[in-house]
């Protein structure tokens, strides 16, 4: 049963997740997608979904088209999309001929349903991306940027897993994902911190220890 509220939205099924705010590269081949790209072009959305051997996941992300890179001879595209809303899939719409039609499905939006994290974990988030960025040598370390909620800004900026981002993409609650992203990143960091004093030593006297 649909609402006044759902939505018939374009899905494009890939290996990856999609955030609000983030901004992913496309390589688009297929006739199917190459029809709903170009019906999106100007100022409509699709829906990407997570399609693994799992199958393809229920809830995803809207991307608008935010650049087209190039644009082949046959029809071929290299493009940038950008997230947008989070949705459920709530009735799918197999098209007559899959191998020319891309899959539709009736979705339904949704937000968080607490308020703004607090701010000591706000603040717990960012120290140890920090530490996770230097960890992994990254030339110009820096805060995540942009307007939406850190946990989203922070799982763009490192890739920590389809899996993971997944879950952030479902869950309904900014403290709920902020919490997990310092678990993984406190658990990440040691590690990493390890394996360049290792490299370090090696590279130093030719022993590891």
């Amino acid at each position: 049963m649909t609402s006044a509220d759902d939505e018939l939205l374009g899905l494009f099924p890939l290996g990856i997740v999609l955030l609000p705010g983030e901004v992913v590269p496309l390589h688009i081949f297929e006739e199917r997608y190459k029809l709903l790209v170009r019906e999106r072009l100007d100022d409509g959305e699709l829906g990407i979904v997570l399609a693994d051997d799992e199958g393809a996941r229920e809830c995803g992300c809207t991307a608008r088209v935010a650049e087209v890179l190039e644009e082949l001879e046959d029809g071929r595209m290299n493009i940038l999309v950008e997230g947008g809303r989070r949705f459920r899939i709530v009735d799918l719409r197999p098209p007559d001929d899959p191998e020319a039609v891309y899959l539709s499905g009736v979705v339904e939006y949704f937000d968080d349903l607490d308020a703004e994290a607090p701010e000591p974990l706000r603040a717990a988030v960012i120290e140890a991306f920090r530490k996770l960025l230097l960890a992994m040598d990254a030339e110009a370390p820096r805060d995540p940027l942009g307007e939406q909620l850190l946990s989203f800004r922070v799982a763009a900026a490192v890739d920590f897993g389809a899996a993971l981002k997944q879950e952030l993409l479902e869950s309904r609650s900014e403290a709920e994902r902020l919490q997990t992203l310092l678990t993984v990143m406190e658990t990440l960091v040691p590690r990493l911190q390890l394996r360049k004093e290792r490299e370090e030593a090696i590279r130093g006297n030719g022993k590891g220890y």
